[in-house]
């Protein structure tokens, strides 16, 4: 990725529920190497946002552009220098956590990946029940290792920790500084700002209360 691509290039930004405008005319820019953090309490949009961002959610106005693709005109490009982690995490039936993992590793072109990325989910001999078997935090920690596969220019967060023990979350938050390092953007979720002080890494937060 040049360092003069955005990650992330928001622009012009709208969504409206209703009679309900949950934002309108947004901005948001995340650059290389830089963490920025949406905060505020549900119901304040973070989530909408997220999902405008990574095409889940279609925005009633405004442009998105990742790794200098336009999310509208070029989406497979686009979505190619994306990984998103939802906040409620769901697997596919019938497939293992090895099996996934595999998956993911052909898909984002890094098959030698598939080691590094069973190490960072850290499931032990679980890697090959089935994912449906798996508890929440289990089942984060395996998506979230999927998307360490393959070059990304932005990894888009939807309240990672959320339902992860201590030692999950330190590997979640080594591979978020090791993508930053790398020159990838992230932008995540949090309610409040205080639960971004044992990052270990610099954040930008963007309020969306106000």
């Amino acid at each position: 990725m040049q360092p003069s691509i955005l990650p992330l290039r928001a622009s012009g930004l709208c969504k409206r529920f209703g009679a309900t405008t949950l934002f309108a005319g947004l901005e948001l820019r995340v650059e290389a190497g830089e963490l920025v953090a949406l905060i505020g309490p549900n119901g304040t949009g973070k989530s909408t946002l997220l999902g405008c961002v990574t095409g889940a959610v279609i925005a009633d106005a405004g442009t998105i552009e990742i790794g200098g693709h336009d999310l509208h005109a070029a989406p497979i490009a686009a979505r190619a220098a994306l990984r998103s982690l939802a906040q409620e995490v769901e697997v596919p039936e019938g497939l293992t956590g090895r099996e996934l993992l595999e998956f993911h590793a052909e898909v984002f072109a890094e098959p030698r990946g598939i080691d590094r990325a069973i190490a960072q989910a850290e499931l032990g001999p679980a890697i090959d029940a089935l994912a449906t078997t798996y508890s929440v935090g289990m089942r984060k920690r395996l998506m979230f290792a999927a998307l360490t596969l393959g070059p990304a220019a932005l990894l888009v967060l939807d309240e990672p920790f959320a339902g992860v023990d201590r030692e999950g979350r330190g590997r979640m938050l080594a591979a978020i500084a090791a993508a930053l390092e790398r020159g990838a953007g992230v932008l995540l979720s949090a309610h409040e700002a205080e639960e971004l002080a044992g990052l270990g890494v610099a954040a930008r937060s963007v309020d969306l209360r106000r």
